[in-house]
């Protein structure tokens, strides 16, 4: 889910630096919209955006001096995954910058039994002589090629549709379709789509994206959190539907060689619940926000049950509550700080069947536990009765890192809540004395268990927090994946796992006044700024010091070493980018960003501001909003947002 949700992100904001354009007051791109639109972008008005871009500390670095032979390497490279739309449709980016003097839209179109459509609608309000000389434009690309031109008329409105036979090996032949009505550019890889979308002009609802209920609820919501604020970028991404129309694109061969579908076995647990998420972007919002985002993910109950969903999607609970505050032994000098509520016994219930999914088999999750109880050679844990019953449901999560920047520098810390303590005390003590990798510690009167890395002839001991990952060990028998030098100790009603000794050691130490979490200048304006934006009691909280935060994968970057990185980031991309064949070979990845020519972190650090983002549980999804605060701007200037005293997001 976070991966499309990641890719519905990245659309929209693909858009927010590449159009500037004048508003006007068009047919609305989503009223033209397919309501078998999966993927969809909007910006509005375009002269706004650039202008506020450019206000933006990162509209400031990607200016720097110093930054451009990164910039523009990383420019060719997006022009390089742009080019699929000039594949199909012959238009670059600068061609719907000269004409677009309002909304830019965007969809991709689940089609069916055929490859999904591209959709673009551009409002060319005033200036349709130039985007007419732009279609005589594609006209010579599409000669070129030597494409077969055909003239039509559908519905009243004049169509040039042009089949474009294969131009490379293993190419596709291809349609394109191009007209001008209602003062609006429209372009789509689909005859088909064209007429219909010609059709949707009359403005009758029935098959138009803008009826779509998950797309109308979280546009909705959005909306009436923002008020008055008009939204430079929105976007919308109905999940499955998206992965569905994107395989239709890719050949079997290639779909075959991804490996596992993890997409698909999601669905299949139940995960399909989630209808459709969207949100609104602005930028250098009121003086004060780099940038302030909201987003609603719509997922409505679907059994008349507590948990509301079926399968493994019943893990999917997580509480609000009026208050979530750091605990005091929490140290100020950290990268990121998470915490999130969630039904760990419910989740521990309803989690067997998505690993077994993962696992390829029956009863895996069951045999894992069951070997965890009677392996005569193990720690003979019962699971639920001994661990998993004394859990709370809050978890946290901490990240930091240590200099010089190496591959290992970034350190991370789990943090559960317990409800009995000296039960999951005792059960930690008898896993780690049937693990010949720990050794027991004491730290200033508190009992550390270290878990050094396991020597080649015995076993390696691994943590993972993957469940993808931890599933597919299960299919092998429990090797769960491993984190080097880890630490684990039970103390102050908390299980505190972390991925360096010396991590755990700097959250356990005794704080001296001023040096909480809690007291850090930074952290208690995002706190007062997300209380504003969202207040009442939410289920999830994260502040990043995004300078800090971002700083391991810069400087890796620099080196070239990001496919080595075990930082959180990098664990995720070598899962997501390294090929099944490369895994099963241990194959290196290649990074796909040269960062050579990054200046030193110091020089860009000024950049970079706070951030944090509040979750809020709905009886029918989540509401999400975040913020990036300006570091010019004095706290004074959040006075200027506007104030609810209570939110409408409920």
């Amino acid at each position: 889910m976070a991966k499309l949700h990641s890719i519905g992100g990245l659309l929209a904001l693909t858009f927010t630096c590449l159009f500037p354009a004048l508003a006007a007051a068009a047919v609305p791109s989503d009223t033209i919209m397919s309501s078998s639109t999966r993927g969809f972008a909007s910006i509005a008005d375009m002269k706004k955006l650039e202008a506020n871009w450019n206000k933006t500390q990162m509209g400031h670095l990607v200016k720097d001096e110093a930054m451009q032979p990164f910039v523009q390497d990383l420019k060719a490279q997006i022009e390089r995954k742009l080019s699929d739309t000039r594949t199909k449709l012959a238009l670059t980016i600068e061609d719907l910058r000269d004409v677009a003097t309002g909304e830019v839209g965007v969809g991709m179109i689940e089609q069916e039994a055929t490859r999904a459509a591209v959709a673009i609608t551009v409002d060319v309000t005033g200036n349709v002589p130039a985007a007419q000389t732009l279609l005589g434009k594609i006209d010579q690309e599409m000669t070129r090629r030597k494409a077969k031109r055909s003239d039509v008329t559908s519905g009243g409105v004049k169509l040039a549709i042009y089949a474009i036979p294969p131009q490379r090996e293993k190419d596709i032949a291809r349609e394109a379709a191009f007209f001008i009505h209602q003062d609006m550019l429209c372009a789509t890889d689909s005859r088909a789509e064209a007429e219909e979308m010609i059709a949707r002009f009359g403005g009758a609802p029935g098959n138009r994206l803008a009826d779509v209920k998950p797309y109308a609820t979280t546009m909705g919501r959005c909306a009436a959190e923002a008020d008055d604020l008009t939204p430079e970028v929105r976007w919308y991404v109905e999940p499955f539907g998206y992965a569905r129309a994107s395989r239709s694109l890719v050949s079997g061969e290639e779909l075959a060689k991804r490996g596992k579908d993890y997409v698909s076995i999601l669905e299949n647990q139940g995960f399909d619940a989630i209808e459709g998420m969207g949100g609104f972007v602005n930028l250098a919002a009121y003086g004060s926000f780099e940038v302030l985002h909201r987003t609603s993910v719509y997922a409505p109950a679907v059994t008349n049950d507590p948990t509301k969903y079926k399968l493994a999607m019943r893990i999917m609970q997580f509480p609000n509550a009026e208050k979530m505050p750091p605990e005091p032994w929490i140290p100020r000098s950290l990268a990121s700080y998470r915490t999130f509520n969630m039904d760990l016994q419910n989740a521990y219930k309803y989690f067997g069947s998505l690993f077994d999914a993962i696992a390829g088999y029956d009863h895996a999750f069951d045999d894992v536990i069951d070997g965890l109880k009677t392996d005569p050679f193990g720690a003979q844990i019962e699971v639920q009765k001994e661990f998993v019953q004394h859990l709370g449901q809050r978890i946290s999560l901490f990240t930091d890192y240590e200099l010089p920047i190496t591959t290992k520098s970034e350190r991370f810390m789990f943090m559960v809540e317990l409800k009995n303590e000296a039960a999951v005390a005792a059960t930690v003590e008898k896993y780690m004395q049937a693990d010949p990798n720990a050794e027991k510690k004491e730290f200033q009167g508190k009992v550390v268990y270290e878990i050094k890395p396991a020597q080649e002839e015995i076993p390696e001991l691994e943590i993972d927090f993957e469940p993808a990952a931890a599933a597919e060990a299960g299919a092998e028998g429990l090797k769960p994946t491993a984190m080097s030098n880890s630490a684990v100790c039970v103390t102050d009603g908390h299980l505190l796992v972390a991925s360096h000794l010396t991590f755990l050691e700097k959250m356990l130490a005794a704080k001296a006044k001023g040096e909480q979490l809690t007291d850090a200048p930074d952290f208690r304006e995002v706190e007062v700024t997300l209380n504003q934006l969202l207040p009442g009691p939410v289920a999830a909280r994260c502040f990043r010091r995004t300078d800090e935060a971002y700083r391991p994968t810069y400087e890796l970057l620099r080196q070239g070493k990001m496919p080595e990185s075990e930082t959180l980031l990098g664990r995720l991309l070598n899962r997501l980018l390294t090929t099944p064949e490369d895994e099963e070979e241990g194959v290196l990845r290649k990074q796909r960003i040269d960062g050579r020519q990054l200046p030193p972190f110091e020089m860009v650090r000024r950049y970079f501001s706070p951030a944090g983002i509040v979750v809020r549980s709905l009886d029918d999804g989540w509401f999400v909003v975040g913020a990036t605060l300006t570091k010019q701007e004095s706290q004074a200037k959040l006075d200027e947002a506007p104030v609810r005293e209570a939110s409408r997001v409920r």
